[in-house]
């Protein structure tokens, strides 16, 4: 199957599975409410019934925002005016990039939604290896029989992970980038390497990214059990047909980056009463849809794409669990025939 067919196919599967959308979205919502109830109790105690409340609630107050930021702790030290519309988008990329920490509250949220995700993850692949309905108690059957492999497969992520940025991220932006800036007198140059710098980290963090994907997918559709075993299938896979499966990813990016460029033009701005506050909350939460949209499209592009390079398509190797009737319901049906 051709990278397009893949693409297509993936956005069939995905459309075949809306339950799947929906449950990672109100997972998502579930996730982040506790962190936003936090700072909307801090935003409330800091304000009171000042006449700042009301500034702040129809524009920006950057005076007041100072005075909390000054004073802010854990989840408070996010509400900067990063996270209004795009900027927070932005802000996230900056944060991935540059290596920055986050207060250990969102951290410690951020780790238990990967958590979540890595449980959800072999029922998602399951469902859409098979391409068919597999039911509820099909998906958390699976679900649970993919969990703890796939943990063991996130401790070499989460390995790689920290390689990347304890070692190659400190090599390139601490002594390979004031080595080439050294001599520089114009900062548009400077800055210019600095890009070319992100690109090169941003692309291994990717091939890392694909190949800890197309690991899950192999363990998924051959029912793996050794998740060195499913690592190394992947690499291999790859190695065979790196053009196909850089230009699968890439359509995948180009539409995921699509998203982002549409949340830019019409992300909602700072303050704001009555519709307009709640237009902006209906944006965001478009805006949220159409990416685990694209995340859930990269797992369905990617399986179909290996299923039809490996004649595995629609195939998954494990069936799933028939349960068998209970005696009374033997005694209720009459003697067994033999």
């Amino acid at each position: 199957m051709k990278t397009t067919g893949a693409f297509l196919e993936g956005i069939r599967r995905v459309a075949r599975a809306p339950a799947i959308l929906a449950g990672v979205l109100v997972l998502t919502f579930l996730v982040t409410l506790p962190l936003g109830l936090t700072l909307r109790g801090m935003l409330r105690d800091h304000l009171g019934a000042s006449l700042a409340a009301q500034t702040a609630a129809s524009g920006v107050n950057y005076d007041w925002w100072e005075e909390f930021a000054a004073q802010a702790q854990g989840v408070g030290t996010s509400f900067s005016p990063t996270i209004i519309g795009f900027g927070a988008v932005l802000g996230n990329l900056s944060a991935m990039l540059d290596n920055r920490a986050q207060p250990l509250a969102i951290a410690a949220v951020a780790a238990a939604y990967v958590v979540v995700w890595i449980f959800l993850a072999g029922g998602i692949l399951d469902r859409y290896a098979r391409n068919h309905a597999i039911g509820a108690s099909g998906f958390f059957s699976r679900c649970g029989v993919f969990f703890f492999r796939f943990l063991r497969l996130a401790v070499f992520a989460l390995l790689v992970y920290w390689l990347l940025y304890a070692y190659v991220h400190t090599w390139l932006f601490g002594t390979v980038y004031p080595w080439f800036i050294r001599d520089f007198t114009v900062e548009r140059s400077a800055f210019a390497v600095r890009v070319l710098l992100y690109a090169v980290f941003g692309v291994l963090l990717l091939s890392c990214n694909v190949l800890f994907d197309y690991a899950k997918i192999r363990a998924v559709v051959e029912d793996r059990r050794s998740m060195i075993g499913a690592l190394v299938a992947a690499a291999r896979f790859i190695a065979r047909q790196p053009g196909r499966v850089a230009g699968l990813y890439l359509l995948n990016g180009l539409l995921f980056l699509l998203v982002i460029l549409g949340y830019a033009f019409v992300a909602p701005g700072a303050g704001g009463l009555g519709w307009s506050l709640w237009l902006g909350l209906v944006v965001t939460e478009v805006y949220l849809l159409a990416r685990l949209w694209v995340k859930l499209l990269f797992y369905a592009s990617q399986t179909a794409f290996f299923q039809a390079t490996m004649a595995h398509a629609e195939y998954v190797a494990e069936p799933l669990p028939v349960w068998s009737e209970s005696p009374a319901a033997e005694a209720i049906g009459g003697p067994p025939s033999v």
